[in-house]
Protein backbone atom coordinates (compact mmCIF):
# COMPACT_ATOMS: atom_id res chain seq x y z
CA UNK A 1 0.00 0.00 0.00
CA UNK A 2 1.08 3.42 -1.02
CA UNK A 3 1.51 6.09 1.75
CA UNK A 4 2.33 10.14 1.31
CA UNK A 5 5.47 11.05 0.83
CA UNK A 6 6.10 7.86 -0.84
CA UNK A 7 8.61 8.14 -4.33
CA UNK A 8 6.61 6.20 -7.22
CA UNK A 9 7.13 5.63 -10.92
CA UNK A 10 4.38 6.15 -13.14
CA UNK A 11 3.53 2.57 -15.14
CA UNK A 12 1.10 4.20 -17.55
CA UNK A 13 1.01 7.75 -19.42
CA UNK A 14 -0.98 10.60 -18.10
CA UNK A 15 -2.27 13.03 -21.26
CA UNK A 16 -1.57 16.58 -20.40
CA UNK A 17 -5.40 17.33 -20.70
CA UNK A 18 -5.45 14.75 -17.56
CA UNK A 19 -3.56 16.48 -15.10
CA UNK A 20 -4.93 19.30 -13.10
CA UNK A 21 -1.73 21.29 -12.39
CA UNK A 22 0.88 22.27 -14.85
CA UNK A 23 2.74 25.35 -13.56
CA UNK A 24 3.37 28.18 -16.41
CA UNK A 25 7.23 27.50 -16.17
CA UNK A 26 7.05 23.08 -16.71
CA UNK A 27 8.70 21.63 -18.54
CA UNK A 28 5.31 19.44 -20.23
CA UNK A 29 4.87 23.06 -21.60
CA UNK A 30 7.76 23.68 -23.53
CA UNK A 31 7.70 22.82 -27.68
CA UNK A 32 9.18 19.36 -27.67
CA UNK A 33 7.15 17.92 -25.00
CA UNK A 34 3.94 19.41 -25.72
CA UNK A 35 0.87 17.59 -25.43
CA UNK A 36 3.16 14.33 -24.08
CA UNK A 37 1.95 14.78 -20.62
CA UNK A 38 3.18 12.12 -18.41
CA UNK A 39 4.93 9.13 -19.31
CA UNK A 40 5.57 5.74 -18.18
CA UNK A 41 8.76 5.73 -15.89
CA UNK A 42 8.58 9.68 -14.66
CA UNK A 43 8.90 9.91 -11.05
CA UNK A 44 7.04 11.66 -8.25
CA UNK A 45 6.69 11.89 -4.23
CA UNK A 46 2.70 11.17 -3.22
CA UNK A 47 1.72 14.54 -1.26
CA UNK A 48 -1.99 13.84 -0.86
CA UNK A 49 -3.96 10.14 -0.39
CA UNK A 50 -7.43 10.31 -0.38
CA UNK A 51 -9.71 8.61 1.99
CA UNK A 52 -9.57 5.04 1.74
CA UNK A 53 -6.36 5.25 -0.27
CA UNK A 54 -8.30 4.60 -3.62
CA UNK A 55 -6.60 7.67 -5.49
CA UNK A 56 -3.24 9.79 -4.88
CA UNK A 57 -2.02 13.35 -5.46
CA UNK A 58 1.64 12.72 -6.76
CA UNK A 59 3.94 15.81 -7.78
CA UNK A 60 6.42 15.62 -9.69
CA UNK A 61 9.27 17.92 -9.95
CA UNK A 62 12.58 18.97 -11.26
CA UNK A 63 16.15 18.97 -9.24
CA UNK A 64 15.50 22.35 -7.88
CA UNK A 65 12.34 21.73 -6.20
CA UNK A 66 10.08 23.31 -9.23
CA UNK A 67 6.73 21.50 -9.45
CA UNK A 68 6.26 20.08 -13.05
CA UNK A 69 2.92 18.57 -12.22
CA UNK A 70 0.57 17.64 -9.78
CA UNK A 71 -2.38 14.73 -11.06
CA UNK A 72 -4.21 12.45 -9.42
CA UNK A 73 -3.51 8.90 -10.21
CA UNK A 74 -4.79 5.78 -9.42
CA UNK A 75 -2.90 2.80 -7.21
CA UNK A 76 -3.02 0.87 -10.63
CA UNK A 77 -0.94 4.02 -12.23
CA UNK A 78 1.70 3.61 -10.00
CA UNK A 79 4.82 1.25 -8.14
CA UNK A 80 7.55 2.07 -5.96
CA UNK A 81 10.36 4.06 -7.64
CA UNK A 82 13.58 2.10 -7.71
CA UNK A 83 17.00 3.20 -7.57
CA UNK A 84 17.02 2.89 -11.29
CA UNK A 85 14.15 5.06 -11.83
CA UNK A 86 16.15 7.55 -9.78
CA UNK A 87 19.06 7.54 -11.96
CA UNK A 88 16.87 7.79 -15.21
CA UNK A 89 14.34 10.21 -14.39
CA UNK A 90 13.84 12.54 -17.56
CA UNK A 91 12.85 16.16 -15.78
CA UNK A 92 16.11 15.66 -13.39
CA UNK A 93 18.24 14.50 -17.16
CA UNK A 94 16.48 16.94 -18.79
CA UNK A 95 17.95 19.94 -16.32
CA UNK A 96 21.31 18.54 -15.30
CA UNK A 97 24.74 20.49 -15.70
Amino acid sequence: MFNELDTVTLTEPIPLESIFQVPDESPLLESDNQGDGLRPGDVGTIVHSYPGRDAFIVEFVEPGGYTVALVDVLPSQIRPATDEDLANDRFFQQTAV
